[in-house]
């Protein structure tokens, strides 16, 4: 449960010589591919909206439609990304009109990770996932390492074969000192943890109980500065593949931190009955705010 083994990451292998060939042909992706993605969003949109043909725009994109594409995972992960027009889906969807823009992705990555991705974590060996990005009507402006359009079957962001990541010695320093500080926490929190199983008074309970909380405090908050900071490179001022946050993240996934973070965070989570396997925020008062509205209208 507590593995602190560091992970295989493709952003760190070396490019291969062609694309996934299970998914792509060359540099065409397999109809079968394509057609069988486009049925399972589409028809799952169909379902929950009108018109979605009007203004929703799917991409694969990342690593596994990049020349990095090999680490050793199963299943691989797959990013079918969403670009919105939103004003063409008010239009088709006059209910939600009252909603902007981030009200209307939320709502739909909520809708993906609750109804349709438990259904698409083992999709011919590879874990697909759908999402909305905010601002990303246009894919190039989040800067992906590269997304292939499923509508027109082209690619918008063309992979690069020569892509590596940048070799920079300050950012391997703050990926070292990550490494070290997430060990230490996780260290002490499983020590906390024993103590409280081992105590025979209350106050020394007690004060295993201050450890524990006080690790947990410190690894959820360090979980969050590194993947929400990971945000940042994919926007318009953020330089994607090559941008630091996304690199600090990586990092983390190589080297075991990624994972002893989120052990923690799971279990406080857990403990809180509140368990979330897409490691995204729990509901703040404008998502529970827009959940009722929503629901009324249903």
């Amino acid at each position: 449960m507590y593995s602190s083994a560091p992970k295989s990451t493709s952003y760190f292998s070396a490019p291969e010589s062609t694309l996934d060939p299970e998914l792509f042909d060359g540099r065409v992706l397999k109809t079968w591919v394509r057609q069988g993605i486009n049925q399972i969003l589409f028809d799952f949109l169909n379902h929950e909206y009108r018109h979605p043909e009007l203004w929703a725009h799917a991409w694969l994109a990342g690593s596994a439609v990049s020349y990095q594409w090999s680490a050793a995972r199963h299943p691989s992960d797959l990013d079918c990304l969403i670009g919105l027009n939103y004003i063409q889906f008010r239009k088709a969807n006059p209910e939600y009109a009252y909603m902007g823009d981030k009200e209307v992705g939320d709502m739909m990555n909520e809708l993906f990770k609750e109804a349709l991705q438990p259904k698409t974590e083992d999709w011919h060996g590879y874990e697909l996932t759908f999402y909305v990005n905010p601002g990303a009507t246009d894919i190039r402006t989040i800067n992906p390492y590269a997304a292939y359009s499923l509508k027109y079957d082209e690619w918008t962001v063309p992979p690069d074969p020569t892509q590596q990541p940048p070799q920079n010695d300050e950012w391997d320093t703050v990926a070292l000192s990550d490494e070290k500080m997430a060990n230490n926490i996780h260290t002490r929190y499983l020590q906390a943890i024993q103590d409280m199983n081992s105590a025979r008074d209350l106050p020394t309970r007690r004060n295993a109980e201050v450890r524990k909380e006080a690790s947990e405090t410190q690894g959820v908050m360090m979980w969050d500065e590194i993947h929400h900071n990971r945000r940042l490179a994919f926007t318009m001022d953020g330089a994607g593949y090559y941008d630091f946050h996304n690199y600090r993240w990586q990092a983390a996934k190589r080297s075991g931190a990624h994972e002893l973070l989120r052990t923690i965070k799971n279990r406080v989570r857990e403990e809180e009955g509140q368990t979330n396997v897409y490691d995204t925020d729990l509901p703040d008062a404008n998502t529970l705010v827009r959940r009722a509205a929503t629901y009324r209208m249903s």
